[in-house]
């Protein structure tokens, strides 16, 4: 895909916006002038557009051959717009688009920071336009949609300004490795395997700069990684570890990602039917961390990060773990399994015990463990027990679009967690299952080390229609923690 910052307008497509008051924004009427299309017309002929950021853009055909199609999209109160409704525009023009080859946009005129409206403006476009895998393609991604070139309309000093084409830059990674993201959790699970997806990570890392290294399943025993063997026993599948090495690791940011290709729930069997077809996406955030990094190298920002990636599937079979059954980590703390569908968490606790005792700087963890707290599709739900970490995540969370909310950890709930037979249990049968329970396990493999749980289990995959995003896959968290990295790049 080629980005282009021009301040002449030659496309497919022309995105212009209009504000709440049906007034045209910044270079709209710029945008579209030599096209003979009277725009104020034909939003004031079109009742249903108001201009809010809800109401469906209006898609004026050209008059004439070698003419642009013209997309109107609402804006919103003129003191409103932000880098989140520039993205959310730009979405929702681009889903109307699918399949032109070319497309300008002016809504990087918008906003006060011209560097985050470009690169917003660019990150929409590119999110509107992905089009789930075909299964016969899986799990590559299906291009067909993307289209050949974007590019903003700016001024002649913006589109030359060294911190807007930074961002420009920053905005085409971001865009193109969400689609990867997004495309490896809709694969279907019978087509991406843990051996496939760890050879899909491995292959994408090395295209960046990235060192990676599958372990052997001897290196994955020698580990400890105790809680990914008692989850991978009632698979076929065996299971892998990806470990992704990127900058200065003298002492790096260690992340952490679930990767459960299918989750069936093993012993304690998934019930409702509504949920079981999604399984697919159990394996959305180590996808979204191998992208961050990934996006990272291709950026060529300077930081340390040091991932570790389980991978396996969770399945029922004669020799599937037993409730009751005991896993050990790579730090010697046991768990006693209580609830085999609450296997994410065991998992990552192998993750976050290796990472700690590798020496990173600190932890986060990221999983589809619960509903998230019930924050629903638009937060991930945050735990932590460093408060600088914590904003550190949740701030590059608001950067980039991708928002979350912290959680409280309550100490004392960790009396709920105990084990008579082992140092914890993973899930209590005695009161409900919660995100708040789930992160209060996970804490105690940080120890001293900071550390943040990122819970995106309502927001990584979605079974309807939220905002200007289809459903089925978000890419979540992959965009927040790439604004981690740039954020430490840039200290």
């Amino acid at each position: 895909m080629r980005i282009t910052l021009t301040s002449r307008v030659s496309a497919d497509v022309v995105v212009i916006g209009f504000f709440a008051d049906r007034k045209p924004a910044v270079g709209a009427l710029e945008g579209v002038a030599g096209t003979g299309v009277d725009v104020v017309a034909a939003v004031r002929g079109t009742p249903a557009f108001r201009g809010g950021v809800d109401d469906a853009p209006i898609a004026i055909p050209p008059i004439a051959p070698k003419q642009p199609t013209i997309i109107v999209v609402g804006l919103g109160p003129h003191r409103n717009v932000t880098a989140d409704v520039i993205r959310t525009a730009s979405m929702r023009a681009a889903s109307h688009v699918r399949g032109r080859r070319s497309i300008a946009t002016t809504l990087g005129q918008l906003g006060d920071d011209r560097a985050e409206s470009v690169r917003a403006a660019i990150e929409g476009s590119i999110f509107g336009c992905f089009q789930r895998p075909r299964p016969e393609s899986a799990p590559y991604s299906s291009h067909e949609a993307l289209p050949t070139s974007v590019s903003v309309v700016l001024s002649a000093d913006d589109a030359r300004d060294l911190g807007v084409k930074a961002a420009a830059a920053r905005g085409q990674v971001t865009g193109e490795r969400l689609a990867w993201v997004r495309t490896l959790t809709d694969t279907p699970a019978g087509h991406l395997t843990p051996t496939v997806f760890a050879a899909e990570i491995a292959c994408d890392a090395a295209e960046a700069g990235v060192t990676a290294c599958i372990w052997t399943q001897d290196e994955i025993r020698e580990a400890g990684f105790g809680g990914l063997l008692s989850v991978a026993k009632g698979s076929a599948e065996l299971p892998q570890v990806v470990e992704l090495c990127y900058g200065d690791q003298t002492s790096p940011l260690g992340i952490t990602g679930k990767g459960i290709t299918f989750d069936a729930g093993g012993i304690n069997l998934k019930k409702p039917l509504t949920e079981v077809h999604w399984m697919k996406s159990d394996m959305a955030s180590a996808a979204a961390v191998a992208g961050a990094i990934s996006a990272a190298a291709r950026l060529g920002l300077d930081v340390g990060v040091r991932a570790i990636l389980p991978l396996t599937e969770n399945m029922v079979s004669g020799t599937a773990t037993r409730p009751g059954d005991i896993a050990v980590h790579p730090n010697g703390m046991t768990t006693e399994v209580l609830d085999t569908d609450c296997e994410g968490r065991v998992i990552l606790a192998d993750g976050i015990a290796y990472l700690v005792a590798q020496g990173v700087s600190g932890v986060i963890d990221i999983g589809t463990l619960t509903d998230a707290a019930g924050y629903g599709p638009d937060l991930w739900a945050g735990a932590s027990n460093d408060d600088a970490l914590m904003s550190e995540v949740l701030g590059a969370g608001y950067l980039s679009g991708d928002r979350g909310w912290q959680m409280p950890l309550v100490p004392g709930y960790l009396e709920m967690m105990r084990s008579k037979h082992a140092d914890l249990i993973n899930g209590s049968i005695a009161v409900p299952d919660s995100s708040v329970l789930a992160a209060t396990y996970l804490r105690q493999f940080a120890g001293d080390t900071p550390w943040v749980h990122m819970d995106v289990g309502s927001k990584a995959y979605i079974t309807d229609q939220w905002e200007a995003w289809p459903a089925g896959a978000t890419g979540a968290p992959m965009r927040a923690l790439l604004r981690v990295l740039e954020g430490r790049a840039a200290e």
